[in-house]
């Protein structure tokens, strides 16, 4: 069933304080973000192009493909829905017409990147985490990004191509990885003097990295991928909402879903039977969510038989 009800917006969202957001990639990942409790959704570039195509964030997903999984979440969820559109897909003419596409497609806010038109594993996987484990991601990581012209370029495109809509762009850089904190500030200086109503300086590892950000770049800030290495996180929620990072990102459902698929997959398996997976309650599902599973089941069910009565 499409979503009817109204939306809330990316800015009266991010109005109200910090929004703790997970990734997702289709509308069942979408909906599982919802009955958790969470009031915005991020379309991964990385999730979707592995759901699409098996494969780390290779780039192999397009203009195209991206927009038809914006236009069916949106349709589909009631949360906002952010986007997150890699380098635009291309040149600045490419970026005006991947964000126009977009917002008329759903999209809450878009992410736009100073990337090369070369995407995430294939450039910098490897490297990247074994900088994180050894505390080095300021400036001496292999990660090549474009010219401040060309990416501020891309971001101007974007804010004029979601002009007179409800989208927002995120105005985010890379360039901290190889060519350090200053320099990924600078960027995000000069995209909200054209009017980002949203920074994301990419990979902050510390409490003291956000300190120096947020003393720069005083408006709406994004902090991605938080995350727990050795049993401590990067930073807490409650620190960095102090300093205005008011969208937090994370990558949970990708696991999580395998998990499921994996314990019904093996227990159907070794016992033949659906009835493991027919049983399950699903770990504590409250009356409420169990009567919605049901009724959804239900409404996939009369409409197959009205499909086949046709």
């Amino acid at each position: 069933m499409l979503n009817k009800s109204p939306r809330v917006t990316f800015r009266e969202l991010m109005s109200k304080g910090q929004v703790f957001t997970p990734c997702v990639w289709d509308c069942y990942s979408a909906k599982a973000a919802e009955m958790a409790g969470f009031e915005a959704i991020l379309l991964s570039g990385a999730s979707l192009g592995f759901s699409m195509s098996g494969v780390p964030d290779l780039g192999l997903h397009n203009q195209e493909e991206l927009v038809w999984a914006t236009d069916r979440i949106a349709d589909y969820s009631p949360l906002p829905l952010i986007i997150d559109a890699d380098d635009g897909f291309g040149d600045v003419v490419n970026v005006y017409r991947t964000c126009h596409r977009l917002a008329k497609a759903g999209a809450a806010a878009i992410l736009i990147e100073d990337t090369p038109n070369e995407r995430g594993f294939a450039r910098f996987g490897a490297a990247m985490e074994k900088a994180t484990l050894e505390g080095r991601v300021d400036g001496n990581v292999p990660h090549p990004v474009v010219s401040r012209e060309h990416w501020l370029a891309k971001i101007k495109a974007a804010i004029e191509a979601c002009e007179g809509t409800d989208c927002v762009v995120i105005a985010r850089t890379e360039a901290k990885l190889e060519l350090g904190l200053e320099e990924a500030i600078v960027r995000c200086e000069m995209a909200e003097k054209l009017g980002a109503e949203m920074t994301y300086v990419h990979a902050l590892r510390t409490l003291e990295e956000c300190k120096k950000v947020a003393a720069r770049l005083p408006g709406w800030k994004m902090f991605g991928d938080v995350a727990w290495v050795n049993g401590k996180p990067f930073v807490t929620l409650e620190e960095i909402a102090d300093l205005g990072f008011n969208l937090v990102t994370m990558h949970y459902l990708e696991k999580g879903s395998m998990y499921g698929m994996m314990d019904y997959g093996r227990r159907v398996f070794a016992e033949q039977s659906t009835r493991y997976a027919d049983e399950h309650d699903m770990g504590g599902l409250t009356d409420k969510e169990r009567r919605a599973s049901v009724e959804r089941d239900r409404g996939w069910m009369e409409g197959d038989a009205r499909w086949n009565a046709l």
